[in-house]
């Protein structure tokens, strides 16, 4: 394909399923990349097991990979910036100038065979069309679940009060092959412009977006740490200077949910709402602050909301107030460096 992308893969305690991931990113029939890992104070034995699988793969080489191991867990977004301003932007400044693509995999993402080809032409799709010049900024894929063939993730959605739910979730992945057969009665082809959907975000597990969009827009905002709402704040920005969010379920992966942090533990739940609610205050205006979010999120807290979930709640309204000064600061950052951003 000519363009090469930039794979990077953060690890933590991620030994049962980092073999796997690897396996199918050297498995792919797409070969112009280079994969960074960086292994974020893991205390298990995951940077044994990468080296091992270095070690013994004849398309891993010295021209295309680098592992990166930290003393302490930086967190997901600091991590990817580190392996884009840090490692590339510093070390491998010649490799940056062949680079089209950033792509972001889970260590507990396995790979069907064509899914980086499919991700990247995901980008070309819109080239071809005559479509207004709007381009695609970031897009991701079909993402089933590890064992069973459910969907887990084909985009997401986001409510007024940040609320975020994966299209189609739980959904048979027969159902959706259905689908896609009687549009082609019909004579759709599927990975038209057509098919590539526009969605809110898609989610950091299986990501593309541009190199030099990512490095304009100065990477993620490492404030979202450990994890959580880094990626839909950074689809929320380019959104907001004219690019697409898209997926494409041609491009297919399988991941196993939480591997990392439970879901639905009490640590899920209190990155997730701190997060949640820091994303809202950097992302909307006041006006659309008090208009949305604060009359959606007394609704959902009279309504829907599980009293495991309360302490996290409370927790992330406090932080989030004692650190309101700094969030304000980023949130002119950010408007500052959008304002400058040009679609080109």
């Amino acid at each position: 394909m000519g363009t090469k992308s930039l794979i990077v893969i953060v690890t933590y305690n991620s030994q049962d399923f980092i073999e796997n991931c690897l396996r199918s990113i050297t498995g792919q029939n797409y070969k112009e990349w280079f994969l960074v890992v960086i292994d974020n104070g893991s205390s298990d034995n995951s940077a044994a097991k990468i080296r091992e699988f270095r070690n013994m793969s004849s398309e891993i080489t010295g021209g295309n990979f680098k592992l990166i191991t930290l003393k302490k867990n930086i967190g997901f977004s600091r991590a990817v910036n580190y392996a884009v301003f840090n490692f590339i932007s510093g070390k491998k400044k010649s490799l940056e100038e062949e680079l089209g693509f950033l792509i972001l995999l889970n260590p507990d993402i396995y790979l069907n065979r064509n899914a980086l080809q499919k991700l990247i032409s995901t980008f070309r799709i819109i080239e071809g069309q005559n479509l207004p010049p709007v381009r695609i900024g970031a897009a991701g894929g079909l993402i089933l679940d590890y064992k069973k063939d459910a969907i887990q993730h084909l985009g997401g959605k986001i409510k007024d009060n940040f609320i975020t739910s994966h299209i189609d979730f739980g959904k048979s992945y027969f159902d959706l092959k259905q689908e896609f057969r009687q549009e082609k009665d019909r004579g759709n082809e599927l990975n038209s412009a057509n098919d590539v959907k526009d969605v809110d975000y898609v989610t950091g597990a299986f990501f593309a977006t541009e190199f030099k969009l990512f490095k304009s827009i100065g990477g993620f905002d490492s404030g979202y740490r450990p994890a959580y709402f880094e990626e839909l704040d950074y689809c929320l920005k380019i959104r907001r200077s004219g690019w697409r969010v898209v997926v494409n379920p041609k491009s297919i992966a399988r991941h196993f949910e939480g591997a990392s942090v439970e879901k639905f533990s009490r640590n899920f739940y209190r990155y997730y709402h701190k997060n949640r609610v820091r994303c809202a205050i950097i992302n909307l205006g006041f006006l659309n602050l008090l208009k949305k979010f604060f009359p959606s999120e007394l609704n959902w807290l009279r309504n829907k909301v599980t009293s495991d979930q309360i302490f996290p709640i409370f927790y992330a309204y406090f932080i989030n107030f004692v650190f309101l000064p700094y969030n304000l600061i980023i949130k002119l950052k950010n408007h500052l460096i959008l304002n400058k951003l040009e679609l080109k």
